[in-house]
Order: C-alpha cells, then structure tokens, then sequence
C-alpha cells in the first residue's frame, strides 16, 4: 500500500499538540511556583511585621515599667526619710 500523503501532516499535528500539553502544564508549574512565592513573601512581610509590633509594645511596656519603678524608689525614698525623722524626734 503507498503511503498517504497526508501522514507527515498528521504526525506533525500529534507533535504539535504534545508540545502544547507540556507547554501548557510547564506554564501551569510556573504560575504555582508564583503562587508559593508570593506566599511565602506575604508569611515572611506578616512575621515582619509582628516582630516589629511585639518590639513597639515591649518597648512601651518596658518604659512604663521603669516609670514605676522610678516612683516606687521616690515613694520608698520618701518613706524612709519621714522613718528617719521620726526615729530621731525625742
């Protein structure tokens, strides 16, 4: 039987389209990877950004704390003066 002449053509089409498959799935790979990227980039800007918040409160705690302590030492300061004045009263 003589070869059709419309072979080369009907295999050059399966060729085509296999590529195209694997283009297609390549293409969907990459958009994934993006995906995952962006993800990560968004966990690591919100992880950021928590740090930089607890940094700011513990900051603020952390003033507030040595505030009080200021005015305890000044209140115990102050006790201890009026002890001392009333101790050396006759």
């Amino acid at each position: 039987m003589p070869p059709d002449p419309l072979d080369p053509i009907a295999a050059w089409s399966c060729r085509m389209q296999e590529t195209q498959h694997a283009s297609a799935q390549t293409h969907r790979l990459g958009l994934r990877l993006q995906a995952f990227a962006l993800l990560l980039l968004g966990l690591s800007l919100l992880g950021t950004g928590v740090l930089a918040w607890q940094h700011l409160a513990h900051r603020q705690d952390s003033a507030a704390l040595n505030q009080a302590v200021l005015n305890n030492r000044e209140i115990i300061e102050a006790h201890t003066r009026a002890i001392l004045a009333w101790m050396r009263q006759p």
